[in-house]
Parts: C-alpha cells; sequence; structure tokens
C-alpha cells in the first residue's frame, strides 16, 4: 500500500498561521483585504500538536509506555509524532513512512513549500509582512529530524532492517493516523500483518469517521485505539 502523496496531507492538514503571529491580523488593517496565509503539514504547526496529543495519550496507556520500551512508531511522516515521545519519556523510538513525499523532502527544509503559501496569498516571501512570516513560520534544518525509514516491514529484510536501526525488537508499535475511509477492511489487516513482535504491544492513533468508529476499528483489528482529541482509549 502506497502511502500519503503531498495532495493527501495538504488536504488534510491546513493551519492559517498569521494570527498567531506579531502584528495585526488580516482584515483588521484598512485597505487590506487578502487570505491568511495557510501552511500544511509543516513543523511550525504540528510538532505542538504532536506534543500536546503524547501528553494526553501517555497516561492512559496500559501497560504504560516506560523510558526502557523500543517503539516503532508507523506512519510517523517526518517524525514530529517520534520526537515528542522520544523528549517526553527519553525511550528508543523511531518512524517508518513509505510515503514517496515524506521520504524525499524529510532531509530538506520547509522555506519552499512555506515561501510558496507566503506568495499564494500575494505576498513577497523576500520582504515585508511576506518576510516576517517566512522568518516565524519556517523550520530551518532537515524536516525530519527523527529516524523514519523507507519500510514497509513486508519482507523479512525491512523487518531487520527496522529491529536493527531501533536498536531491539520493538516492545510497543503504534499505528500512527494511518488508517482513513480509503481504506478497506482487508487493506488494514493486510498492513497490520507483518508485525515485528509477536510480544509487542499495539495501538492505533485515529480519528473515528462516520463510516468507521474507533470501536469498529478495534474490533476488526483486535488491538488497542486511542481517539485523537479526547484521547479516550478503546479496548477491543
Amino acid at each position: 500500500m502506497a502511502g500519503w502523496t503531498k495532495a493527501q496531507y495538504d488536504e488534510a492538514y491546513s493551519f492559517r498561521v498569521e494570527r498567531y503571529l506579531k502584528g495585526a491580523l488580516v482584515g483588521s488593517i484598512p485597505g487590506i483585504h487578502r487570505p491568511e496565509v495557510r501552511i500544511n503539514y509543516h513543523a511550525y504547526s504540528m510538532r505542538p500538536i504532536m506534543v500536546a496529543r503524547w501528553q494526553k495519550i501517555l497516561p492512559i496507556l496500559a501497560p504504560a509506555i516506560t523510558p526502557a520500551d523500543f517503539v516503532l512508531i508507523i506512519g510517523a511522516g517526518f517524525g514530529w509524532g517520534v520526537r515528542a515521545l522520544r523528549q517526553q519519556l527519553g525511550c528508543a523510538a523511531i518512524g517508518t513512512d513509505i510515503s514517496t513525499y515524506v521520504q524525499a523532502e524529510k532531509g530538506n527544509d520547509d522555506s519552499a513549500e512555506i515561501s510558496a503559501a507566503i506568495t499564494a496569498v500575494g505576498l513577497d516571501p523576500t520582504t515585508g509582512r511576506g518576510l516576517e512570516v517566512l522568518i516565524a513560520v519556517r523550520t530551518p534544518g532537515a524536516r525530519a529530524q527523527e529516524l523514519v525509514l523507507d519500510e514497509d516491514l513486508a519482507t523479512q529484510g525491512s523487518r531487520n532492517r527496522v529491529r536493527n536501526a531501533l536498536g531491539d525488537n520493538p516492545t510497543f508499535i503504534c499505528w500512527e493516523d494511518i488508517v482513513d475511509d480509503d481504506m478497506t477492511d482487508q487493506d488494514i489487516l493486510d498492513m497490520i500483518a507483518p508485525i515485528l513482535s509477536a510480544a509487542a504491544k499495539k495501538f492505533f492513533i485515529y480519528k473515528p469517521t462516520a463510516n468507521r468508529s474507533a470501536q469498529q476499528l478495534a474490533t476488526l483489528t483486535g488491538q488497542r485505539v486511542v481517539t485523537t482529541g479526547d484521547s479516550e482509549l478503546v479496548i477491543p
């Protein structure tokens, strides 16, 4: 199963950012009427979300993840959830993601995409308000600052590479925001089949939809499901 494209990330994530920056908001300046700068899947907006998410998730997991655990996050994107988990617990954690977009961009910074978003609303990212937004929102350095492997776990070689990178068999496996309504039940079962360790504790982080509730996902997979938002834990 292929990972998400950039278009899918852009559709799933969209954040208005100028309201959080220093200076007057769009619409409050006489004579200026333009859309607010929006960004998509970028560290500026996603890192705080991931930090808050793991702060809510960790207290409800039983058994709990400890600093001694080895955690694999599947569908990790640029690894901001991996970073949030490692910073809060200090445990060994890595991600995997087979998105060609993620793998192509994980070593780059996000200046080009942020600049394009600024240009799209009629600002110049090299001067004035456009430059202010760029400086405030961009993240210097690689977009992925944690290890995110291009591994699908479908072969023994792929599983061995993940084990070697993690340092051991995972004691926890988390599927992060990887299930959506485009996936059939069989797609989901096929995705979770090549597990690395039968002894690992497993759970999904999932945003329920009208088509598939958290309980339905838990029943289908036999795994725990943590719903985003209120971080409710569903046990099959």
